[in-house]
């Protein structure tokens, strides 16, 4: 029995000690961080992103340029019925729009882990940053529910409705967001009545 417990008592102390290596080797916070880390990724993401904005403004010009590449367009989709170049190029630049709007989002995200990777968490900044973010998700939002009930009363075009955990989960985000925003902003509060003490 006394070696039963011996041995429970090994296991609790080498947990915790396993715990507590992992934790402090890894850094969230500060350079060669995994902020730092998710602040690359981001770089990446933002520049992949502003490419395929490019890309995509550029294909709704040549749509409307292009002597029937509207119609090859159709065939080679299989679309029942037809859409014209013009109808397809709104569909082009409402979605080139959206990718705009994940571009700002990206771009307000990655200036939040550049404070981050620098140790600075409650950079007075970051809590305008995150309010933006939360506006931009909101806009997003409203901005699908916009372009696809056009899509469906002009264009007569069908999608699975939005509703459920779908719509649940990105309006959740949103406040989570905001949320976040005033954690920062009472952050950086707190940091500054630190610095007026000292």
């Amino acid at each position: 029995m006394a070696g039963v417990k011996r041995l429970a008592c090994y296991r609790a102390v080498s947990g915790d000690a396993v715990h507590h290596v992992f934790f402090a080797t890894m850094r969230f916070l500060g350079p060669r961080s995994i902020s730092s880390l998710l602040k690359t990724a981001l770089d990446v993401v933002y520049y992949g992103l502003f490419s395929l904005v490019v890309g995509v403004f550029i294909a709704a010009v040549c749509l409307l340029s292009v002597p029937n590449l509207a119609h090859e367009v159709v065939r080679r989709l299989n679309i029942a019925g037809t859409i014209g170049a013009g109808e397809q190029a709104m569909m082009l630049i409402a979605f080139g729009l959206s990718l705009c709007g994940y571009l700002l989002i990206t771009h307000w995200t990655r200036h939040v882990f550049q404070t981050l990777a620098e140790g600075d968490a409650f950079h007075p900044d970051n809590t305008r940053r995150l309010r933006w973010i939360g506006f931009g998700l909101a806009g997003l939002e409203i901005f699908g529910y916009l372009t696809r009930f056009v899509a469906e009363g002009v264009f007569h075009l069908r999608f699975e409705p939005i509703y459920g955990l779908r719509a649940v989960t990105a309006w959740f985000s949103v406040l989570v967001v905001f949320v976040l925003a005033e954690v920062f902003k009472e952050g950086a509060r707190l940091r500054r009545e630190a610095d007026l003490t000292i």
